[in-house]
């Protein structure tokens, strides 16, 4: 009796000290970019290798990264990841009656489902009046694309951290590229820039539209409120909105440009 009793204290001790362990970590992480690092990577359901996997991204894709849990990433999304929603739970706002294009969620903490079906694993939690995009129908369901609020997991080997470097037409280089690069250390031939690099500057960045009838362009605020036109890779600049970055590039002042404008090459995500 008193050794079940010593067993129960236990049991108890450890569960606290883990449920407070994990309360630490999450209090202590900051979210960050990050990119991934070999091909075919599952993005799961859960932090465990035996969940359900909701898609594969491949090398080089960007993610952002909301939390960790020992040896995983939380991440939201890709808009490859499958979603569903329930029809009756939306209201079609676009102005084409033959077919629902655009979509406002209706109530409150809709469940946004791995696949159409009420049994299916929950992936994210839709906010009253949040816009949905709708892929195509399935019966009583809409295929939508993942919507902000839709998370998965990646084991954390497969992701590395903050710094993306963008190469001529638009390629990224590999993280250890990365690292010799934002560091000024020594690199190959192949791993090079080959246009001068004449300007680092803080901000953040958002979305703009198109400058110069080009796509891909962003715009990037510094502390001061200064403001610059960002040209690069257009993936990697829209997973960093919003984002504190710190932007090495050339700059360039094209006649008809109402800002300046930066021909991205080194991006570092600032925490």
């Amino acid at each position: 009796m008193q050794q079940k009793f010593r067993y129960k204290i236990m049991l108890f001790v450890f569960l606290f000290s883990s449920i407070f362990a994990g309360a630490v970590f999450a209090a202590d992480f900051t979210a960050f970019t990050g990119q991934i690092n070999a091909d075919n990577i599952n993005v799961r359901v859960d932090a465990t290798v035996n969940s359900t996997v909701v898609c594969t991204i491949s090398k080089g894709q960007l993610v952002e990264v909301v939390s960790e849990v020992y040896d995983w990433y939380k991440i939201r999304l890709p808009k490859a990841a499958p979603s569903y929603i329930k029809k009756d739970l939306v209201e079609c706002i676009n102005n084409n009656s033959a077919k629902c294009f655009n979509a406002k969620v209706t109530r409150d903490r809709v469940n946004i489902r791995l696949e159409p079906s009420k049994s299916s694993w929950i992936i994210g939690k839709a906010d009253k009046l949040t816009v949905v995009n709708i892929i195509h129908d399935e019966d009583s369901w809409y295929k939508i694309e993942p919507i902000y609020q839709s998370y998965g997991w990646v084991n954390r080997k497969f992701i590395d951290k903050n710094i993306i470097v963008f190469k001529e037409e638009g390629k990224q280089t590999t993280a250890n590229q990365q690292v010799a690069l934002a560091t000024g250390g020594q690199t190959t031939a192949n791993q090079q820039i080959s246009q001068p690099l004449d300007l680092v500057v803080e901000g953040t960045i958002s979305p703009y539209g198109v400058v110069l009838w080009r796509k891909a362009t962003h715009k990037l605020v510094t502390n001061s409120k200064k403001i610059y036109f960002l040209k690069g890779n257009r993936k990697g600049l829209d997973s960093l909105n919003y984002c504190k970055v710190k932007v090495t590039g050339k700059l360039i002042n094209p006649k008809n440009s109402r800002y300046p404008i930066i021909e991205v090459a080194i991006i570092e995500v600032l925490n």
